[in-house]
């Protein structure tokens, strides 16, 4: 991921991969790991 950040409104469908790995990179990075198996501590 770049170290600036950049800005620019697109449809999702008008996104190259590299866009979806650059996001995909900054939600792991913001939010940390998600999915099935790390949800479980959450749930009951």
């Amino acid at each position: 991921m770049s170290a600036g950040v950049r800005w620019k409104i697109t449809w999702e469908n008008d996104l190259e991969p590299s866009d979806h790995a650059e996001l995909s990179e900054f939600f792991r990075a913001t939010y940390g790991p998600t999915g099935e198996f790390n949800a479980k501590p959450f749930e009951t």
